[in-house]
């Protein structure tokens, strides 16, 4: 492997390009090519991001020996089939969330992934964030002592998803994209898995949903999660325990918490915090450069237990979600 981890990308969306300004400042890893099912974009992407080449296809890049993992931040319909053709084509694979429309093609994936020797974990960026990482260890150090109740609130814009966000086959629906990041943190933050889940949706007949009210139980802590694309809301986490609580603004990009308990309240803020995907860019890079093959963060085993709680909830809500 060369003195830096070579990513590719397939797709040259707007999550492509936050990907590959993180990249830029990534001591640990590159950006050397980006391929798109539109050559003109991708060769666009490739100028504006100053990207060395624009593959002429998904398969060409993943065929390319000078890349070593391939980003796929696709259309949610899309990322199993590029996954699975990186996958096949020896690449290691860092796929955007939510991971796979169902939990089957996620498994599909995971074992292809062990099968070939090569990694592959699902972009929980949240999970690697400073601010994350201490909110976790305050928890662990008992700060506001027994956790018993966690509210998190989120609104989504959805301007440049319009075009499908509000399509079930398509990968559209509040829960099935605000969804992943939220069960991944909540199991992360509380070091358990949720064994307990119910839900009420809402949406315009024919169409995903467009906000949804989610409770869960993990071991005993309960929590109570509006996701939102249609109105403004304030998005925060806030984690209650018996001697305090802690809020974090923005929790899936954020930068600070506030902690009260009965020493008074106390900012955390990490004033100099780059951008939020490289702590993600730089696990990868650490699990690739020892040879680790599956995260010991954003496990296989979390985000299946993700995929099976938004596709049990979205059999209830629609019947089979494979339609």
């Amino acid at each position: 492997m060369a003195d830096k981890i070579r990513y590719g990308i397939i797709g040259a969306t707007s999550q492509a390009a936050k990907f590959a300004r993180a990249l830029s400042l990534s001591s640990s890893s590159e950006l050397v090519g980006i391929a798109d099912a539109d050559q003109t974009l991708s060769k666009k992407f490739a100028t504006e991001m100053v990207v060395p080449k624009a593959y002429e296809d998904y398969s060409q890049l993943c065929r390319s020996v000078g890349i070593d993992i391939v980003y796929i931040p696709v259309k949610n319909k899309e990322r199993y089939d590029c996954a699975k053709m990186a996958l096949e084509n020896g690449k290691n694979v860092l796929l955007e969330r939510p991971f796979t429309r169902h939990k089957v093609g996620a498994s599909e994936l995971f074992h292809l992934a062990a099968k070939k020797k090569l990694f592959i974990m699902e972009a929980q960026s949240a999970l690697f964030l400073p601010i994350m990482q201490k909110v976790k260890k305050m928890l662990e150090d008992g700060v506001i002592g027994e956790v018993k109740f966690v509210d998190v609130k989120e609104k989504h814009a959805i301007d440049d998803r319009s075009e499908w966000f509000s399509k079930l086959a398509a990968g559209g629906g509040a829960f099935f994209n605000g969804g992943s990041n939220l069960l991944g943190v909540i199991q992360f933050l509380l070091n358990d898995s949720i064994k307990e889940w119910s839900g009420f949706e809402y949406n315009q007949v024919g169409e995903a949903d467009t906000r949804c009210a989610i409770s869960l139980k993990c071991g005993d802590v309960l929590v109570n999660s509006l996701i939102t694309t249609d109105f403004d809301i304030e998005s925060k986490l806030v984690i209650y325990g018996t001697k305090g609580k802690i809020k974090i603004p923005n929790y899936w990009e954020g930068s600070a918490a506030v902690l009260e308990n009965k020493l008074g309240t106390k900012r955390f803020v990490l004033e100099n915090q780059e951008n939020e995907l490289i702590y993600e860019i730089d696990h990868v890079a650490k699990c690739l450069t020892s040879g680790v093959m599956v995260s010991p963060i954003a496990t296989p085993e979390l985000t299946m237990q993700t995929m099976n709680i938004i596709q049990s909830l979205y059999q209830k809500w629609y019947g089979d979600p494979l339609n």
